[in-house]
């Protein structure tokens, strides 16, 4: 087989990029697409490949690599490219560049870019890594610059860069573009989605003068032009004042000039300009079939009529891969469609596996009778995180205005997000209409809605705990039942299909759970109407008894309790290989109370686990590190039997709030308003300890399915169709169904879907979400906090001072008692650290989200929904927690 050591753009194609890295396959795609690419070729990696040959250099690389962590990488690199550039280019890979360069043009300028293998992928962008040199002449310099291109696949970055997503350095290869230098007057970077926003309707142009180092160099800041596709017109331009030029200078190199006087103040492109350069950028975004960074550069050329034309030049496209995907499956229409994120009103803002949450869409039936992926309208998903379409509810100003009052109590800053959305212009004119859908959902939430105004008025509320607990109990029984007895297979799967679907729990539940919020949100506003303040109602609402969340956490206290007094237990609990815990607890003599507390605790919460909303996460039962932890963490850190003392004084405090704010109400307004603030009371007391009732049942439910998946994934192993049983997670229901249904194999959907995980777990979720690919950012509209505050929304009363610890994974991590617990969402598999803390601060959340119930029922100062409060707040830093006024304030490092 021919070595071709060069290749010219029009020789070139994406199947090439193997030779040519991924700058050069598009240079070629585009070329011959027809777009306006100044001519050149590819020094391929054949040619870097004989270089390495010659020099005896991939040993080295190797061996200098291996050991590269983040701290030597600057060593290593740098003596890596040293020996590199210092290396002779073999004479058969030099005479095929100066060939080539001789056909181009000997006596022309270059741009020479580095283009390496792994560049411009899917999920990954080089941008910027390796080297480029500009305004190239004569053949030792270009020589020169391919070398250093070659060398420039070992620096700093690159080498970072690569460890950071899993890229073996030893299988990237090299190949370097060597183009026809354009002597612009002007350059820049055109996105053809808005890069900061995401919205894929709006095209963004960044332009500065002479060539465009000067603008990715970070040196001047460009003029910025923003071009709606669909209406085709300019919807705004920002003129920087542009103090520096790059120009290329006679007989090579570059050149940086100032700017002054009305030239740095121009617009760059006029009208025209931006439009021609608009379309083009659409064409190579229709070309490509998704958003493009493209790298653009204007010169001017004398027409054969003697005129001087502008001519606008393409030197670069790739991918844009920070952008969050849309949600998928997108719909077909014109119209509008706004998605709030699932995963934040379920405070777990990481990606859930495709078969967890094709899980949740089969328990929530949004998508009633949906039996492939492009059913699920309602429920759709983006970068692994659910996103929930209610474009026909909010096109009905009432019931949207209805939804964003009640999101307040979930995520405050998603309400905001929802309400900058609403009152947008062209909101009523653009969003997705539907009717039938409005009425499906009333007809769905009357019956509902009567009986928790039933609930919350008249009926009497005592024993509703019970009820409920009772009907989870029975609940449970009956899908154990349904699904053990489905035969292996299709019969299992649909046996899972249909008793997953959690409509008529919802009947049963959410008329109880209605009163609770409802009930709680008056006896915040009455206080308000009769008192002018709020001293009773945060109080009230703690220490709520039958919270089978809080139950839980006092229960890993009393587990504690054994523990901190028996050095067995305690080395038991040490030992890490928690394969064998339960095991070694069991054939341990003695410690009968332990180990009846442990079982039935066991028995009751097996189902938990941190971000437990995805079925692929470990289960306690799975996986009891993260229980051993905290059980560890309070042995050792708190007292004995202090977390039910403080539980007491919880409950004592709070019923004494409830008796003192109906006598104030009596005194002052008499007792017919203090009835109702009983009736309040009773109700808030009664049914809000319910609040956490349903998700329990939906994890028990999410543990039974899951051990009949890994049963279905055992088969498939045993068949060559999966590597290993928990890759199963992987695959969405469909998929699985069809795969069992064909016998067909799974092994490259789940590496496909496992790059695709790495890639998702980077991005930034946004709370709010359109079908253009908007992210709507919201904000808390508040004045008169301290300067220096980490805003946010106040969830449970109280300030306390002290020290934070960060904690990102709980499954990894222990909280000491009197620490302020920081992190990026808390679900129920996050509370036994809650025994230990003195204070909760959290990036997402709301008023009736998981963290902050247990934060009141624990007594303990939260606010929540402050954005990145894991990254601007650092372990071991003294920080106050104002859960009155909703901030957090660093005070010492």
């Amino acid at each position: 087989m021919e070595k071709r050591y060069t290749l010219f753009f029009d020789e070139i194609d994406q199947k090439d990029l193997p030779l040519v890295g991924g700058k050069g396959a598009n240079l070629g795609e585009m070329t011959k697409a027809g777009f306006p690419i100044p001519y050149g070729f590819c020094v391929t990696t054949k040619s870097y490949q004989e270089f390495l040959s010659l020099n005896h250099l991939q040993s080295f690389i190797t061996e200098g690599i291996k050991d590269a962590s983040p701290d030597t990488i600057s060593q290593v690199g740098e003596t890596l490219r040293r020996k590199l550039s210092d290396s002779e280019i073999p004479e058969q890979v030099k005479g095929s560049i100066l060939q080539a360069m001789n056909h181009t043009g000997p006596d022309t300028y270059y741009a020479v870019r580095s283009s390496a293998t792994a560049e411009d992928l899917a999920f990954a962008s080089f941008a910027g890594q390796q080297d480029t040199y500009l305004n190239v002449k004569g053949e030792a310099a270009l020589l020169e610059a391919i070398r250093n291109c070659w060398a420039s696949l070992f620096t700093d970055r690159a080498i970072l860069y690569r460890i950071q997503n899993n890229i073996a350095h030893e299988m990237v290869l090299m190949s370097v573009v060597v183009q026809r230098m354009v002597l612009p007057e002007a350059s820049g970077i055109l996105f053809t989605a808005d890069p900061v926003s995401g919205h894929r309707g709006i095209i963004s142009i960044d332009a500065g003068y002479g060539l465009g180092e000067a603008l990715v160099s970070g040196l001047v800041s460009p003029d910025i032009y923003k071009f709606n596709k669909k209406s085709r017109e300019i919807e705004n331009i920002t003129i920087a004042e542009k103090k520096i030029a790059i120009i290329p200078l006679a007989g090579g190199g570059t050149q940086k000039v100032e700017l002054s006087g009305e030239k740095a103040t121009s617009q760059v492109l006029d009208d025209s300009l931006i439009q021609t350069l608009a379309e083009l950028g659409m064409n190579i975004e229709s070309h490509y079939g998704c958003p493009q960074d493209i790298e653009w550069c204007l010169s001017s050329e004398i027409s054969a009529t003697g005129e001087t034309v502008p001519t606008l030049s393409i030197v670069q496209s790739r991918a844009i891969t920070s952008l969050f995907p849309l949600p998928a499956p997108l719909p077909q229409d014109d119209a509008l469609h706004a998605y709030f994120s699932f995963n934040h009103l379920q405070v777990m803002t990481d990606p859930i596996s495709p078969l967890g949450i094709d899980m949740l869409r089969m328990i929530a039936s949004f998508d009633k009778g949906a039996r492939c992926p492009e059913d699920y309208r309602v429920m759709t998903s983006a970068a692994g995180r659910i996103y929930i379409d209610i474009s026909e509810l909010l096109a009905h100003k009432t019931i949207g205005k209805s939804f964003s009052r009640f999101l307040v109590n979930a995520d405050a800053l998603m309400a905001a997000s929802l309400s900058e959305l609403m009152n947008r212009p062209d909101f009523a004119t653009r969003i997705k209409k539907n009717e039938h859908t409005v009425k499906s959902v009333r007809g769905f939430i009357k019956p509902i809605a009567i009986k928790a105004l039933k609930n919350l008025t008249y009926k009497k509320p005592e024993g509703t705990v019970e009820f409920v607990g009772d009907y989870i109990d029975k609940r449970v029984r009956q899908i154990k039942e349904e699904v053990n007895k489905a035969k292996p297979g299709i019969e299992r799967l649909e046996a899972i299909y249909n008793s997953a679907r959690f409509t008529s729990d919802f009947q049963v539940l959410l008329p109880k759970m209605a009163p609770a919020m409802l009930g709680f949100k008056a006896l915040e506003t009455l206080e308000e109407k009769f008192l002018g303040g709020h001293k009773y109602a945060q109080s009230i609402v703690t220490g709520l008894e039958g919270n089978i969340t809080t139950e839980m956490g006092l229960l890993v206290g009393d587990l504690a309790d054994f523990v901190r007094e028996s050095p067995e237990l305690i080395r038991e609990l040490e030992n890490e290989d928690y394969d064998t815990l339960f095991a070694r607890l069991d054939n341990l003599p003695g410690h009968a109370g332990f180990k009846k507390a442990f079982h039935s605790f066991m028995t009751k919460y097996d189902m938990r686990a941190a971000g437990e909303i995805d079925m692929a996460k470990d289960r306690w039962i799975e996986n009891p590190e993260p229980l051993v932890r905290s059980i560890l963490s309070t042995a050792k850190t708190a007292q004995a039997g202090a977390h039910r003392l403080e539980y007491k004084d919880t409950i004592m405090k709070a019923k004494l709030a409830a008796e003192d704010l109906i006598k104030e109400v009596e005194t002052k307004h008499g007792k017919l308003k203090a009835k109702v603030i009983r009736r309040v009371v009773r109700v808030v007391r009664n049914y809000l300890p319910i609040r956490e009732h349903p998700k329990y049942l939906i994890m028990k439910l999410i543990l039974i399915c899951k051990k009949a998946f890994l049963e279905e994934a055992k088969i498939l192993v045993a068949q060559g169709h999966l590597v290993t049983e928990k890759d199963i997670f992987y695959v969405g229901f469909w998929e699985l169904h069809k795969a069992i249904q064909e016998n067909s194999s799974l092994l490259e959907l789940v590496k496909k879907r496992k790059e695709e995980y790495q890639h998702y777990i980077r991005l930034s979720a946004p709370r709010l979400l359109t079908s253009d690919g908007e992210g709507i950012k919201g904000s808390y509209q508040r004045a008169n906090l301290p300067e220096d505050a980490l805003v946010g929304m106040p969830v449970s009363s109280g300030v306390i001072e002290g020290i934070a610890r960060v904690i990102t994974d709980p499954t990894k991590a222990s909280l000491n008692k009197g620490e302020i617990l920081v992190a990026p969402f808390t679900d129920p598999g996050w509370t036994p650290l809650f025994i230990n803390a003195a204070g909760l601060v959290m990036e997402v959340g709301g008023l009736l989200t998981h963290g902050t119930v247990v934060a009141r029922e624990y007594g303990i100062p939260a606010v929540v929904g402050i954005t990145d409060a894991t990254k601007r707040i650092e372990t071991g830093q003294k920080i106050r927690v104002d859960g009155n006024a909703g901030f957090v304030l660093v005070l010492e490092e």
